[in-house]
């Protein structure tokens, strides 16, 4: 495995580097060589806290291309939370209408596996049970 020293040599770090932290050498009026206290507390820092600064972008983001379209799913798959969040129903009442053979089609994993719902299907339930208001004459 690559140290972290041999990832930023090849631009490959993902996290950027830091500043070198101040020098914590200085004198104070009246003492010779000896460490300020409020410099010996600012020395003591982590380099965590030392402000980040980033002098090029890695040639590795620079070469990304985008993902192909065939990528994308156009019909997700929700589970049952999500799907009775989309229809608006609690996930109870959607389990319960799966037990009496209602409500949207679903997929079933293996004989009681998981249980999901295609956006499609849920989609094509909710237009089903749409009712139209003022189309009566």
């Amino acid at each position: 495995m690559p140290t972290i020293t041999e990832l930023r040599e090849r631009d490959l770090l993902l996290y950027p580097r830091t500043k070198p932290a101040a020098s914590a050498q200085t004198q104070t009026p009246g003492t010779r060589g000896s460490i300020h206290p409020i410099a010996a507390a600012n020395s003591s820092r982590p380099a965590a806290l030392a402000a980040p600064c980033r002098t090029h972008i890695p040639r590795v983001f620079l070469d990304l291309a985008p993902r192909p379209i065939l990528a994308y799913d156009d019909n997700p798959v929700f589970n049952e939370a999500s799907a009775a969040t989309f229809l608006g129903i609690s996930a109870e009442c959607i389990k319960k209408w799966r037990q009496r053979n209602q409500g949207p089609d679903y997929l079933q994993y293996g004989q009681g596996g998981p249980v999901r719902y295609e956006l499609n299907a849920l989609t094509a339930f909710r237009a089903a049970h749409r009712i139209a208001v003022g189309d009566q004459s």
